[in-house]
């Protein structure tokens, strides 16, 4: 069968400092209608832009140095511009990394759907790609639209003109675990009903693992290994991938995974929090509310020095907010959050300063969260200054650049642009402004989410370490499960803003037992095609908490909220209810 797509022995390049830099070198790659061919590697790898050659689109200052690209029998870079724009949708779409930038904000979805092109009615498309009520949706914007529900409405206009080809560019980023299988299970499906051909572009290789059919892993523009999807897992052959593959956490893991360059893991165990720790932060009944509606709902826990605790849910269930509020960004509705020196009920502008350095938070997104016009060494800098950490300009700059080298990077980078830095590296940037207030309590709010798995790994082990040095208390808040399981030594799961399960880290992933907690872990994505659910299916449930009845005490710390099995039409209302039973 005639492949969809056909790249072969491409090269690009671009031109910088007088130098020619080749960014793809001789690749070759095909798909099939109704198969998905996955592109992995690091960032620099050549990916991205080989994702987007199927579409006739380069970076400014990039060319073709040798090679071809087909795309449904018609060679890509032979086209006009015209025959070009009519490709674009028509034979070829791209859904792209966060979908909520790619839509437009003052636009309503509906609209942005049918200026797609194609015949099919808005409703019909907001149907086929399972959105509920489809005439009332398509009337809201994006901002009035869930993670999910906006992917699925970028997904929704890339078949609008029933394309060919659809090109994934790293599609469920930031998505919690149950969203995330969802979409995922909605593009294979769409792949299967339409006959598509799919590209994804992807660094998530449990994402990887449940849909593609082949791999093509690329290192610096070049191809290192290729093969369907089963066999590449299962006996990777060259080191290179052996060690991607090794860096993914696993549900099982013990502790974070030390990986050697021959691909070989081994597990590093946690540290061992003393059991008379203090406590550096608690929060008791905490309420937020964002104006009628509660996004946080009676909310406990503690955090003591040396420990992480992690927050576990889906998008909406009040994890973020519970971190931000803690960070003095938002203000509770009720209920009470203590540090050790003072009360973080009050807004950060209100806390008095020798409180306010104790408390910082490393926000999600390192590149939103730079100056890009000041350099990293600046960015550091001025916390060191605002907290009277570090005394005049020349102490302030020597500090920063032994809070860098603290983050296990080269104090030259000081002088660098937050441009100038990788995705990683920024991200070590910000835990450097972070510590640059001698804080005791560090907030992570989803900090890897956008990384490769070997960055990843990196910054985790950062975390882990900085911890062990500093004595931190650690609030994790993550939709990475696998990742959870790793660095945190215990974990609250959310749902709704109600703490449905917590305990230790081993307790809560050994013997889930709220049906909630194990629906999360069976939408995990582990990077095995043939891996299978690590909890049974669950039943459909329905809060059982009372008044003086809220908690199953299961031991050791692990307790669970009350629940029962949802009642059916044929239920005698008046029978008892199970009470916290999984």
């Amino acid at each position: 069968m005639t492949p969809l797509v056909s790249v072969d022995a491409l090269s690009v390049a671009y031109r910088s400092g007088g130098r020619r830099i080749s960014v793809v070198h001789e690749v070759s790659v095909e798909a099939a209608a109704g198969r998905t061919l996955a592109l992995v590697g690091e960032s620099g790898s050549g990916k991205s832009t080989l994702a987007a050659a199927l579409l006739g689109h380069l970076r400014h200052g990039s060319h073709v140095t040798g090679g071809s690209v087909t795309v449904d029998g018609r060679d890509v870079f032979a086209l006009s511009a015209p025959e070009l724009r009519r490709l674009r949708g028509r034979t070829v779409a791209m859904v792209a990394q966060n979908a909520g930038q790619a839509l437009t904000p003052s636009m309503r979805v509906g609209r942005q759907i049918a200026e797609a092109g194609g015949d099919i009615p808005v409703t019909d498309l907001l149907d086929q790609v399972r959105l509920p009520r489809p005439a009332e949706l398509a009337r809201r914007y994006p901002h009035e639209l869930s993670g999910g529900q906006q992917q699925r409405v970028a997904l929704a206009m890339a078949i609008a003109a029933r394309p060919k080809v659809l090109v994934l560019d790293e599609p469920t980023t930031g998505l919690d675990v149950v969203t995330q299988r969802g979409v995922l299970d909605l593009i294979a499906a769409l792949r299967d009903e339409l006959g598509l051909a799919a590209v994804l572009v992807s660094h998530d290789l449990g994402v990887v693992a449940h849909l593609a059919d082949e791999v093509c892993v690329l290192k610096s523009g070049r191809v290192v290994e290729s093969a369907p999807t089963r066999q590449l897992f299962a006996t990777p052959q060259e080191p290179y991938t052996k060690r991607l593959l090794a860096s993914v956490p696993r549900l099982d893991d013990a502790g974070l995974a030390l990986v050697r360059e021959t691909g070989e893991r081994e597990i590093r165990p946690r540290a061992v929090v003393p059991e008379d720790a203090p406590v550096a932060v608690s929060a008791r009944d905490v309420t937020v509310d964002y104006g009628s509606s509660r996004a946080v709902d009676g909310v406990s826990f503690e955090v003591r020095r040396g420990e992480v605790l992690a927050l576990v849910g889906e998008s909406g269930s009040g994890k973020s907010t519970l971190a931000w509020t803690l960070a003095g960004l938002r203000t509770p509705s009720g209920g009470a959050m203590t540090h050790e020196s003072g009360d973080l009920a009050r807004p950060a502008q209100r806390r008095p300063m020798s409180l306010r350095r104790r408390v910082q938070l490393v926000f999600q997104n390192a590149d939103t969260s730079l100056n890009p016009r000041r350099s990293v060494g600046d960015a550091i800098r001025r916390p060191l200054r605002f907290f009277g950490t570090a005394g005049g300009r020349a102490e302030s700059a020597e500090r920063a650049r032994r809070l860098i080298a603290d983050v296990r990077l080269d104090p030259a980078f000081a002088d660098r642009l937050p441009a100038q830095l990788s995705g990683g590296q920024r991200q070590r940037i910000g835990i450097a402004r972070a510590l640059a207030g001698e804080p005791d309590v560090l907030i992570a709010d989803e900090i890897t989410t956008a990384l490769d798995v070997s960055v990843q790994a990196d910054v985790l082990h950062l975390v882990d370490d900085l911890r062990r040095e500093r004595d931190l208390a650690c609030l994790f808040i993550s939709h990475d499960l696998a990742v959870v399981r790793g660095i945190a030594d215990r974990v609250v799961v959310l749902r709704g803003g109600v703490v449905v399960e917590e305990g230790p880290t081993e307790a809560v992933f050994s013997d889930p037992r709220h049906p909630y907690t194990c629906q999360l872990m069976a939408a995990a994505l582990e990077p095995d095609p043939d891996a299978q659910p690590p909890v049974e299916a669950t039943p459909d449930w329905a809060d059982a908490a009372q008044e003086g009845e809220v908690w199953t005490d299961h031991g050791d710390g692990h307790r669970v909220r009350r629940w029962r099995p949802a009642a059916t039409p044929d239920d005698n209302p008046t029978a008892p209810v199970a009470e916290g039973v999984s």
